[in-house]
């Protein structure tokens, strides 16, 4: 398992105090590490130019990057017109992912109410034209438990299921979950996880986290079979360098 961090873990920083270019240096010389996750919202530009120099600062850092998190758009729309119009702004993110050297890109399953049969069959819709044109630019696609209709375990599996693709899989959050459920829930999709998230929010003395039993996490994952990246995404109320600074240390003394 390699860790990366998420660049939403500094988003009270980026982009507004930090730019996203700055992103990996902060990651090399202060975190320690060599991936890295770049969310969407923080893309200063999808022109060519910047995309170039972005990547270039990647390369002169060492860092692969490991996916880019898009949130934009509805997929479980029932609007045809809105939901199309969505689709075709994300496909447009395969290319830039392709550009950037990711491999997969994370796109929501949307939110609305009812979620009932009736959504998940949009949704399943959805991803399946989303699918096709990863297929065809050659990068991967992944779903994370992210609210709406993906707040259920029950129904990942359903549309993984019935999308039926190699370029389709999981990315398994550990706080996203109801806390009634999470351990459960992150048990029943991690088999089809291609990569998952580190959420942290708070740590005790000794540097265990208070919310959320990373550990037991990380063995659910483990006993999958799992052995893909780790990404870090720290939510607590501190300071966001220091909490991203103590989920990797938590994670050196876990991940073997």
């Amino acid at each position: 398992m390699q860790i990366a961090v998420a660049s939403w873990s500094l988003h009270r920083e980026i982009p507004k105090l930090t730019p996203l270019i700055e992103f990996p240096r902060i990651c090399q010389e202060e975190f320690g590490v060599k991936a890295v996750e770049l969310n969407s919202p923080f893309f200063a530009s999808t022109e060519v130019g910047y995309l170039d120099e972005l990547k270039e600062t990647l390369s002169e850092r060492g860092m692969k990057l490991v996916n880019i998190p898009v949130d934009l758009g509805n997929i479980a729309n029932p609007d045809d017109e809105k939901r199309e119009k969505d689709i075709e702004a994300l496909k447009e993110w395969f290319s830039i992912a392709k550009r950037m050297g990711s491999p997969f890109i994370r796109i929501n399953a949307g939110e609305g109410e009812p979620v009932d049969d009736a959504m998940l069959r949009r949704v399943i819709g959805s991803y399946k034209e989303l699918v096709e044109e990863g297929e065809k630019v050659g990068v991967g696609l992944v779903i994370e438990n992210h609210g709406g209709p993906s707040a259920n375990p029950d129904n990942i599996i359903r549309i993984v299921e019935a999308v039926k693709s190699d370029s389709f899989g999981v990315c398994p959050d550990f706080g996203n979950f109801s806390s009634e459920i999470r351990y459960q829930a992150i048990a029943k999709v991690a088999k089809y996880a291609f990569l998952a998230h580190v959420k942290s929010y708070d740590f005790d003395k000794e540097g265990r986290e208070t919310t959320i039993d990373i550990e037991r996490c990380l063995n659910i994952l483990k006993d999958s079979g799992f052995e893909a990246d780790l990404s870090v995404e720290f939510e607590g109320k501190g300071n966001q360098r220091e909490g991203v600074k103590k989920t990797l240390a938590l994670l050196k003394k876990l991940v073997n």
